[in-house]
Parts: C-alpha cells; structure tokens; sequence
C-alpha cells in the first residue's frame, strides 16, 4: 500500500481506539455506582494488578510489547479512577445542605479546596483580599453561621486570623491545610479556649492534582476528636490515604518529606543553570527526570516554598544533612575512593527500595 493509504488505515484505527476508551471511561461510572452501592473502595489493587497482567500476556500473545500495552492500560485506569471518585464524590453529599468558608479561597490550593467542596454539594463562598471588598464584608459575616471554615492562606496569616476571631468566634469547625504547623499552634490553643472545634490537616499534593490515588492526607491530632473526623469523612469517598500525626510530629515529619526534597531539588535547579549542556541542549535520562522535577518546583509558589524552609524548626537540619551528603560525595570523588563509594551507594539502596519511588 501507499503511504497515504497506510495513514488513512491509522487513522481509522485510532478512532476505533479512542472510541473503544471513551466506552471503558463510561462503564467506570456503572462501576462507581456498583461500588458505591455495596460499600467497596474506589481502588482495588488487586484487580488493578490482574488487568495490568492479563494484557501483558495478551500484547505476548498479539506481538506487541507487554510495556507498551501496560502504559496504555495504566492510563486508562487513572482515567477510571478520576471518573469513579468524582462519581462518588458527588454522590457522598458530605456537604449537602451546609456552608463552607475558604479563607484564601483565591490562591492555587484554596481553588482546589473550593471545588473539592462543590464535588460534596457544600455552598462555598470565598473570603480572600483578591476577592472585590464588598464581596468580602458579605462572606465574613458568615463565619458565625458556617459549618465549616477552612484556611488555605499561609500559616502566619492562617495564625493572625485564628487569633483575630477569638473575640467573636466562628459557630463551625475550624481547619487550616497548612503545610507547616509550628506557626499555628498557639493560635489552635487559642481558638480552641474559646471551645471553638479545630481540626488541622496537610494534603500533601499540589493544586494540579485531580485524582487522589497514591496521594496522602495528613490529619493532624488537635486533640478535637469530633473536628478531625469531620475532616477525614471529607476525604473517605476518594482513594486517598489519611495518615493521622500529632500536631506537635507534623513539622519534624516534613523536615524530610518536604525540606530536603525541595531543598535537593532546588539546589540541583540551581546548579542546572551554570552547567554547559543547557546550552546545546543536551539530556541523559536521570537528567530528564530531575529537570521535570525541578520545572514543576520552581513554578510553585515562593511564599510556600520559603516558609516550609524557613518556618519548620527542624528545616535546618535537614539542609544540614544534605550538605554533609553532597559534602561526603565530594570526599569520596576527589579521594578516588571506588570502594567507599560502592558502599555508600549500597548502603542508600538498602534505605531506598525501589518501590518507594512509585
């Protein structure tokens, strides 16, 4: 055949393809229903992992490469997954019939809040100073009413308002997703003096993030049983995992998941930008992966970044440690030293299964 009959054949069987994903999408939704209905979870790992190897046996047995046929089934999975949990979010209501408040509602994270919401039928409205002044007043005066107020502003500004509504309250419970707690405790104390319900989480995933599979919720120990369950039920019908964490852990916790992983990321940013290969506009794989990395970090947010740094009272410490690594691998480089060198990159293996990068 010709080359234009060969693509007119492609053609065909890329619509053939993408109508037959659009069907398997739309059968999610049946399944959501069935799940929903007889109390299962969104995500069935098990059932995930026999999809996963009964097409690579069937790309075997049809001469197609058992990787390709695994990405193509994945894809389509976290499609599945993402239509599931919106089908259950909306169906779970958690929200019908009460108000919600988003402080910080304009950011990246508060719009995320805002439509997580939405999803569970709470009316939201937004008070934030990027929203017009008038629309402000209106909002503020229905912190005494609201079921729940969430902050999505940075912690210091999250402790000032808590402090500010100790003379008159809210009615609701009261929760920050702050991604450092240090900042904020004495105002949780405060508010919570003034038998106000406080709760305190931390989703640890960015504002792009529209499925919640492989992603953790820290629900952090207030000491308001009532308030931390309120929150944990908003997470119950998606596939994210709720890890609970005294409020005084959450900071040396974060000290390793976010200031040495932002800080290793942003110094090879950093260090990226005085090398000569971006110049000819050379890559290897390891490059490639850490440069995707550090693109997404650095168009994050600098105020975010700068206090999860700056206001962790353990942060120094974990920048410490990266500097004595890299200082250790200098050492080991410039000394020649192969046999050290083996051991170390054994002994971080052994630390660092591979499964723990998935």
């Amino acid at each position: 055949m010709d080359l234009e009959t060969a693509r007119h054949r492609i053609r065909k069987l890329d619509e053939r393809i993408l109508a037959c994903a659009a069907e398997r999408i739309e059968l999610a939704r049946e399944v959501a229903a069935i799940k929903l209905a007889e109390d299962l979870p969104t995500v069935d790992y098990r059932q995930e992992r026999r999809v996963l190897d009964r097409g690579r046996s069937m790309a075997g047995e049809s001469g197609l490469n058992p990787e390709i046929a695994e990405h193509i089934l994945s894809t389509l999975m976290a499609a599945s997954v993402t239509v599931q949990e919106a089908q259950r979010l909306r169906f779970s209501a958690t929200g019908k019939g009460k108000a919600a408040i988003v402080v910080g509602g304009a950011g990246r994270m508060g719009r995320w809040m805002v439509d997580f919401l939405r999803a569970q039928e709470f009316r939201v409205a937004v008070l934030d100073p990027r929203c017009p002044e008038g629309f402000d007043r209106r909002v503020e005066a229905q912190l005494t009413e609201a079921e729940l107020v969430v902050s999505a502003a940075p912690p210091r500004r999250t402790a000032e308002i808590y402090l500010g509504w100790c003379g008159n309250p809210p009615a609701g419970i009261v929760c920050d997703m702050a991604s450092i707690k240090t900042p904020l405790v004495e105002a949780i104390r405060a508010l919570q003096a003034r038998d106000v319900r406080v709760a305190s989480f931390h989703p640890l995933f960015g504002p792009a993030t529209s499925v919640l599979r492989g992603s953790d919720v820290v629900v952090c120990d207030t000491g308001d049983l009532e308030a931390e369950n309120f929150v944990s039920a908003l997470f119950a019908p998606t596939s994210a995992r709720l890890v609970r964490v005294g409020l005084d852990e959450h900071d040396r916790l974060m000290a390793d998941m976010l200031t040495l992983a932002h800080a290793a990321t942003l110094a090879f940013a950093g260090a990226r930008l005085e090398g000569e290969a971006r110049r000819i506009d050379l890559h290897s794989t390891t490059d490639r992966a850490l440069e995707r990395l550090a693109a997404t970090a650095v168009r994050e947010s600098p105020e975010v970044y700068f206090e999860i740094q700056a206001d962790n009272p353990y942060s120094a410490g974990a920048v410490r440690r990266l500097a004595r690594a890299l200082e250790r691998l200098r050492e080991l480089v410039e000394g020649r030293d192969a046999e050290g060198f083996a051991s170390w990159m054994a002994a971080a293996a052994k630390r660092l299964p591979l499964e723990s990068g998935s």
